[in-house]
C-alpha cells in the first residue's frame, strides 16, 4: 500500500472520529457555513494580490486563481526579528454573508473589495483608508472598520453599499494611542496596533495594541444600532508588552495571544467594556505566540519564533489550559507561521508560512492535537506573504 493511500485512510478514520466529537457542536449551530475556498494575500511590495485555494474533502488545498488588489503591499518584514511585515491579524477578511472579500494594502494605504464569484475574485472597489499602513479589518452589517497602524494610528469606518462599494464615514474616525513612524516603508511593528474585531453580540469593536517599550493594552469601542463607533473607548491594560492576535469563543470571551511572553489570556467583557481577566498569562513554552484562532473547545496560537502551533483547551467559563506541553502541531523545518484560521466545521486548521510561501493544512483531532495533512505552495517564499481568510 503506497503512502498516499495510507494517509488517506488515516485521514478518513480521523475525520470519522473528529466528526463524532464535533457533531453536537454542528447540530447546535455553533459553526457556520463552511466555505470550499481559502484566500491568501501576497502582500507583494510591487503589486498586492489574493490567491484562491480550493479545499477538497480531506481539507487539502489547490491553488485555482489569483486576483490583483490594484494596490501595494510592503513585502518582507524589516522591523521585527521575525518575518512579520504587517504585525497584525485579519489583514484579509471575508464578509459575513460570504459574498465579498476585503484586502488591506499597507503599502498604498488602501482597502480593496472583491466580489466572490465561485473560484474567482472580481475587484469591485478600492478606496483610501484615511490613514497610514492599514493592517486589519472587521465588519458588522453594512459597516466596515479599518485599522491604520502606523503614524497616528486610527480606526476608520466605511458604509458598505448594496453593490459592495465603500463610502467613507470620516466623522467616525477614532484615534488610538500610538504613533509609530514609517522607517522606509514599514513602522516598528512591535509598537503598533495589531487587530480589530467585532464581538459576537455586535456590541463592541475590540482593538489590541502593542507597546514593546512598556505594556500593551486593549481598547473597546461601543457600537450603536447602526454600527456607529462610540467616541471614547474602554481601555484595559495587558500584562504583556505585545498583546497581539485574538478571537472570541462561543460564549463571547475574548482570547488573546501575548507575543513577548509567548502566552495566552482570556477575558470576559464587562458592561462598561473593561476586560475582566479569566485566565492570565498562560505560557505555552514556545516563542512569539502572535496569531490565534478559536475552534470550538480549542484555541490555537501560531508561534513565529519556533515554527510551531500551540493548543489550549477553552472551558465554558473561558478558562485556558495549555495542551501537550505547548506543542499541538509542528511545521516543516525553517517555517515561520504568520497567520492561521480554523474551518467553520471545526475540522481543519490552515496556517500561513511566510518564509515558505505556502499554507499548511492540519486536521484538528478530538483531543486538540494537530495532524498535518497537506502543504500547498501559494506565493514565492520569503516575499512577505501575509493574510489568510476562510
Amino acid at each position: 500500500m503506497n503512502m498516499s493511500r495510507k494517509l488517506a485512510i488515516a485521514i478518513v478514520g480521523a475525520l470519522a472520529t473528529v466528526g463524532a466529537v464535533h457533531a453536537q457542536d454542528r447540530l447546535s449551530g455553533l459553526h457556520g457555513f463552511d466555505s470550499p475556498f481559502v484566500y491568501v494575500m501576497s502582500n507583494d511590495i510591487q503589486s498586492n494580490s489574493v490567491a484562491v485555494l480550493r479545499r477538497n474533502f480531506f481539507g487539502g488545498l489547490e491553488k485555482v486563481s489569483v486576483a490583483s488588489t490594484e494596490g501595494k503591499g510592503v513585502g518582507v518584514g524589516t522591523t521585527a526579528p521575525r518575518p512579520d511585515p504587517l504585525g497584525s491579524q485579519n489583514a484579509l477578511l471575508k464578509s459575513a454573508n460570504g459574498r465579498l472579500l476585503f484586502a488591506t494594502n499597507a503599502g498604498s494605504n488602501q482597502i480593496s473589495v472583491f466580489a466572490i464569484e465561485g473560484s474567482r475574485l472580481r475587484l469591485i472597489d478600492i478606496q483610501p483608508t484615511g490613514g497610514t499602513y492599514p493592517v486589519s479589518v472587521a465588519q458588522r452589517g453594512n459597516r466596515l472598520y479599518v485599522l491604520n497602524s502606523a503614524a497616528t494610528s486610527t480606526v476608520t469606518a466605511f458604509q458598505i453599499t448594496a453593490g459592495g462599494q465603500l463610502v467613507a464615514l470620516p466623522a467616525e474616525t477614532r484615534l488610538l494611542g500610538t504613533d509609530a513612524p514609517l522607517v522606509g516603508n514599514q513602522p516598528n511593528v512591535g509598537m503598533t496596533p495589531a487587530q480589530l474585531q467585532v464581538s459576537p453580540d455586535g456590541n463592541w469593536l475590540a482593538v489590541s495594541i502593542k507597546d514593546a517599550s512598556a505594556k500593551g493594552w486593549f481598547e473597546l469601542f461601543t457600537l450603536g444600532h447602526d454600527g456607529g463607533l462610540g467616541k471614547d473607548p474602554a481601555i484595559t491594560p495587558s500584562n504583556d508588552p505585545q498583546p497581539f492576535g485574538f478571537d472570541f469563543d462561543n460564549h463571547g470571551h475574548l482570547i488573546a495571544t501575548q507575543a513577548a511572553g509567548s502566552a495566552a489570556s482570556s477575558y470576559a467583557i464587562g458592561r462598561d467594556g473593561i476586560l475582566e481577566a479569566i485566565s492570565s498569562d498562560v505560557p505555552n513554552g514556545q516563542a512569539a505566540a502572535c496569531w490565534l484562532a478559536v475552534s470550538g473547545r480549542f484555541a490555537f496560537t501560531a508561534n513565529a519564533g519556533k515554527g510551531n502551533i500551540s493548543g489550549y483547551r477553552v472551558g465554558n467559563d473561558g478558562s485556558l489550559t495549555v495542551l501537550d506541553g505547548g506543542i499541538a502541531g509542528t511545521l516543516e523545518a525553517g517555517a515561520a507561521p504568520t497567520d492561521l484560521k480554523a474551518s467553520a466545521d471545526g475540522l481543519f486548521l490552515y496556517v500561513g508560512n511566510s518564509l515558505g510561501g505556502d499554507v499548511d493544512t492540519f486536521l484538528i483531532l478530538g483531543d486538540g492535537r494537530l495532524l498535518q495533512v497537506g502543504q500547498t505552495p501559494v506565493f514565492a517564499g520569503a516575499s512577505g506573504m501575509q493574510g489568510l481568510a476562510l
